[in-house]
């Protein structure tokens, strides 16, 4: 099965807060909390998934909705797209072929079961007990040095999965993702000749990555078990985007930065690494320059981001500097 191309995965969506924190809350009609579900497109959808019943709604906007609920006896999250928004539905048939993947091959980390979908907007799975890393996009405390470890095996033992040829394909063109935020003023002109000269060395996206491993989504189990929620994202990247990922998200934690820069050292990917950094921190920057100048969240974490890419900008200006032998071994 050949997934489509994913979401752009750098244009935060319109009312999108980073750090917001996620799970049950509590509303009136029609906001997170209600039973205001789709009636008839739920109904329509039972008929599918023989005795599915929703008995709370996690979040409900205009994007999607998250409704918990069971099969049975089996607990269960209900995931639907929202009609009027065809970002947010290319994203859930995405990451509905996803879960279909999975259940024919199921991947090496602990991921939630694929219970019934429509293949479309609707997808049930598995509820899975435990407790995530976090609840904001970026860790107000410091992660333990055996959540680090957890997070990166768990990360590092899903890129060397090999599931099936054709089934995942690149979810951006990197080209084009560095050439939009170059015009945007994120890169100079020296930093986009730079990044340029590292692409050309990388080669083809070709390592399967979560694509959005945000502490949200990395939950520990009550069986001791690490587990990876939310695969909207999920495709072929440059070898170490999730790990650039977790390196700008957990800054808090002074020796996550070591530890990736370990892993990354150990497998010689420098190259593809420092261009994923660069996109995730110019997603970053832009994400929270589209705050309001007074936001808490811009006030607190803009300055931090924008030394991160000073600092990262030096590396990739050396690492372009360098031979190509001397730089990374390639992508693949």
């Amino acid at each position: 099965m050949g997934l489509p191309s994913g979401d752009p995965l750098g244009d935060p969506i319109p009312g999108d807060q980073p750090g917001a924190p996620a799970g049950p809350r509590t509303g009136p009609p029609g906001q997170p909390g209600s039973l205001d579900v789709p009636a008839g497109k739920l109904a329509a959808f039972q008929a599918q998934c023989p005795g599915l019943r929703v008995d709370q709604v996690l979040r409900h906007d205009s994007k999607s909705m998250l409704a918990g609920g069971y099969v049975g006896d089996q607990p269960v999250v209900v995931k639907m797209s929202a009609d009027a928004d065809p970002l947010w539905r290319l994203r859930q048939r995405h990451e509905i072929g996803v879960y279909l993947i999975f259940a024919e091959h199921p991947p090496p980390v602990r991921v939630p079961r694929l219970v019934c979908t429509d293949g479309e907007g609707i997808v049930v799975i598995e509820r899975l007990e435990g407790t995530p890393l976090d609840t904001g996009r970026y860790p107000e405390r410091p992660l333990t040095e055996q959540e680090v470890h957890a997070t990166t095996e768990l990360v590092r033992t899903l890129h060397d999965w090999r599931p099936l040829p054709g089934g995942f394909g690149p979810v951006f063109t990197y080209r084009d993702r560095l050439a939009r935020y170059h015009a945007a003023g994120y890169f100079g002109d020296r930093d986009w000749r730079a990044l340029d000269r590292l692409l050309a060395r990388c080669g083809q996206p070709s390592q399967l990555n979560h694509g959005d491993p945000l502490p949200a989504n990395i939950i520990s189990t009550p069986g001791g078990e690490w587990a990876l929620l939310d695969w909207e994202f999920t495709g072929l990247f440059l070898p170490g985007f999730d790990l650039a990922m977790l390196r700008i998200l957990l800054a808090e934690t002074p020796a996550a930065a070591d530890h990736i820069e370990a892993i990354v050292a150990e497998t010689g990917h420098l190259d593809a690494y420092l261009v994923n950094l660069a996109v995730v921190l110019s997603r970053e920057l832009h994400i929270h320059h589209e705050l309001p100048e007074d936001h808490p969240l811009r006030v607190a974490r803009l300055p931090a981001l924008e030394a991160a890419w000073l600092r990262a900008r030096d590396r990739i200006h050396a690492a372009a500097g360098r031979p190509a032998s001397l730089g990374s071994a390639p992508a693949g």
